[in-house]
């Protein structure tokens, strides 16, 4: 059994390893809901829906640094419609593996306890070990430190110890419960984009991101000018943040490029802005086939999108928002992939995109990187660090 959430970033990138897997014969239950359930689907997993507390809350609004911290008890009632889903609908065969995404770990460590079974962490976001703290390079980056007196954290040890004392684990502490470290954990970048990546033992399989059917018909024709051509895809930034576009249409109509942006949601706000010549709004791009083309990709920082760059060999300027999304900046910005723009200027926008494109060293790095990527074995490395955890993982990994 599969424990993810809605977020297309954290579903998405499990896809490569799950279509592997339900391939060699096994039987996958995924639990998902909402918009990434027919592309779960689609990997021939059974898809198990449940009602998303996520799917309420406009997370645009909190996934900032002044806000962040809603998110923790927000997972933890998560992690309760998950469990709540799976009680209703898994009766009598239980499955022999719970891989959960690390952010609704809360769900797949109950299950795995409540089942006797061994249990797998997916990490689409960095990783942490006793060299490397994401929580901790998240506070020197923003200088906003998660205290235990802050109505947030109170909350999320509120709703934790009821959710484990509802599902028989009245005898287990928080904190013994939250300091758990997975048998195998699953990180879908290349070890070389983890801070601190040599220190991570063999309990971590780096097996970079998802990269679908790379032999798959080509749906999207380049333009046939030849000139050079800038990617835009902020996210959900733009939908609460319409000046942001006003600024990078106004920024990139001055450049002597292709400019092909996608707003989302935000189209609307789009409407009321006048596009250059050279700037084409859309909903949706197939971002892998028009990366191929590009010269620069202009992102909001999540790692989905950075690597989906870096699998494409095409630099970066990042524009973060979110506290783990200034971190992923900041690697970007330290291995020499990109730009990170931190505090937006039309100016240091402008000067970035054109930092990125003039810099050959910048260019060689994101070539090395990609050359990680693909060699860090995708879906089948991953399908094969699963069955070989399910052979060996003894009930102290359990």
């Amino acid at each position: 059994m599969i424990v993810n959430h809605c977020g297309f970033g954290h579903v998405l990138p499990t896809l490569d390893v799950v279509a592997e897997l339900h391939r060699r014969g096994h039987r996958i239950t995924y639990v998902t809901t909402g918009g990434p359930v027919e592309k779960v689907a689609a990997t021939g997993a059974t898809v198990l829906e449940y009602e998303s507390a996520l799917a309420e809350v406009d997370l645009a609004a909190i996934d900032t640094v002044e806000e962040s911290h809603w998110l923790l008890p927000l997972l933890v009632r998560e992690s309760a419609a998950i469990l709540r889903a799976v009680d209703r609908h898994v009766d009598g065969e239980e499955p022999d593996l719970v891989a959960h995404d690390s952010t609704v770990y809360h769900a797949g460590r109950i299950l795995a306890r409540k089942w006797g079974v061994p249990a797998v962490a997916l990490c689409a976001t960095l990783s942490s070990n006793e060299h490397f703290s994401l929580l901790d390079k998240i506070v020197r980056t923003t200088g906003k430190e998660l205290r235990r007196g802050r109505p947030a954290m109170i909350e999320f040890s509120t709703r934790l110890r009821e959710l484990l004392d509802e599902h028989g684990l009245s005898d287990v502490p928080l904190e013994e419960f939250t300091s758990r470290v997975e048998g195998l954990h699953l990180e879908f970048y290349p070890r070389s984009f983890q801070y601190a990546g040599e220190t991570f033992d063999d309990r971590h399989v780096f097996v970079g991101p998802a990269l679908g059917d790379t032999g798959a018909a080509p749906t999207w024709t380049p333009p046939s000018d030849g000139g050079p051509l800038l990617v835009v895809s902020l996210g959900t930034a733009v939908d609460r943040r319409p000046e942001v576009l006003r600024m990078c249409a106004q920024v990139l109509g001055e450049l002597p490029w292709r400019v092909l942006m996608t707003v989302h949601h935000g189209l609307d706000d789009a409407d009321a802005v006048v596009l250059p010549p050279n700037v084409e709004v859309h909903r949706w791009l197939p971002l892998g086939e028009v990366l191929d083309h590009a010269d620069a990709f202009l992102c909001h920082g999540g790692m989905g999108s950075i690597m989906v760059a870096l699998a494409h060999a095409t630099p970066l300027v990042v524009l973060p928002e979110s506290p783990e999304s200034r971190v992923n900046a900041d690697r970007v910005a330290e291995l020499g992939l990109g730009r990170a723009v931190t505090e937006v200027t039309p100016e240091r926008l402008r000067d970035a995109i054109r930092a990125v494109t003039a810099d050959p060293r910048i260019r060689e790095r994101v070539v090395a990187m990609r050359e990680d990527i693909l060699g860090a074995g995708g879906g089948s490395r991953g399908a094969d660090a699963i069955e070989s955890y399910l052979k060996t993982a003894g009930s102290g990994d359990r």
